[in-house]
């Protein structure tokens, strides 16, 4: 592929953009808050968020598919979103068949989950970004709710576990905000119209770590030392604080809206055409075959900052474009 007009029609707004970073970071925090200690995790974002907010914007003034370097970044990138996107669709699928008392049917689950990913990969980034802000929107009144019903549930003494390792749940913290790896190679397609400046970034990627934290600090004040060997401990304290399976299951399924929106950044990674569909695809036979069940879930963290550091790290110059975003 050529050269490339950036097409001002489909430009993308920087608050669109980090909306679906918020969203995709919200989908990896409430699947690590079990493991994390929301005090090392707070270490993790005050180091990652001006860290990352500086990588956002450096490489936000140009493609980073570019030259030789270029063609290896975009082997990187695409053939780990295939794996993050197994990775997503099994979790998500899981926790559906998990929270809603139904065995046996994790594979449908998975096929099912991905024709919205499909379908949302199948139009114009623009279009994408527009519907992540509106899903914010909706996640922030159930995210107001959880809280309200969380934190009179809270056990404070909970929350002082002790002799507790603090490095991973610092590197995870750091990792959940460094979602926003995920849209480095198209950031540059923000309108110039439509930038906000470095306090906008730096602020959203705050509010992702905070969230995150947030998220732990419940998950551990209502379940204490044992969440960490519960599986999808976060929607579990739902249904402590409702009294009932169902408020754990309606959660799950609403929470769905982080799971769609962080597959969709994975399939963006791939250009434009058929390239997000092929993530798609590659993506469900990996869920399927569950090869990604015995990894470390601190794989996933630390795969988003390096992909962070190798994207930064890139030579600077004009070079061949590999992959182009219409």
């Amino acid at each position: 592929m050529g050269g490339m007009r950036l097409n001002t029609r489909h430009a993308l707004s920087l608050r669109q953009v980090l909306a679906a970073v918020t969203l995709a970071g919200l989908s990896m925090g409430a699947a690590q808050a079990g493991q994390m200690d929301w005090k090392w995790s707070l270490v993790g974002v005050a180091v990652s968020v001006p860290l990352l907010t500086w990588v956002m914007v450096r490489v936000g003034k140009g493609p980073v598919y570019q030259g030789v370097y270029g063609v290896v970044l975009t082997a990187v990138y695409t053939s780990w979103s295939a794996l993050t996107q197994g990775h997503v669709l099994r979790q998500a699928a899981s926790r559906l068949e998990i929270t809603g008392g139904s065995q046996g049917v994790l594979g449908w689950m998975i096929l099912l989950l991905a024709l919205p990913v499909a379908w949302m990969s199948w139009g114009k980034p623009a279009a994408f970004f527009r519907g992540g802000e509106i899903y914010w929107m909706v996640l922030v009144a159930v995210l107001v709710a959880v809280g309200l019903l969380a934190i009179p549930q809270v056990n404070v003494s909970y929350l002082w576990p002790q002799g507790e390792g603090g490095w991973t749940s610092a590197v995870t913290a750091a990792g959940t905000v460094a979602v926003a790896a995920w849209v480095l190679p198209y950031i540059y397609k923000v309108s110039p119209q439509r930038r906000e400046g470095v306090g906008a970034v730096g602020r959203w990627l705050l509010l992702l770590g905070v969230l995150a934290v947030g998220l732990a600090a419940l998950t551990r004040g209502i379940l204490g030392n044992g969440a960490a060997g519960l599986s999808q401990p976060f929607f579990v304290t739902t249904g402590v604080m409702g009294e009932s399976a169902r408020t754990e299951g309606l959660l799950s399924a609403l929470w769905l809206i982080c799971d769609l929106v962080w597959a969709g950044l994975l399939t963006r990674v791939w250009g434009s055409g058929k390239g997000p569909l092929w993530c798609v695809v590659i993506g469900v036979a990996i869920a399927l075959t569950g090869w990604t069940d015995g990894w470390p879930s601190m794989v996933w963290p630390i795969g988003n900052l390096a992909l962070a550091l190798l994207t930064v790290a890139r030579p600077q110059g004009n070079g061949r474009i590999v992959v182009t975003y219409e």
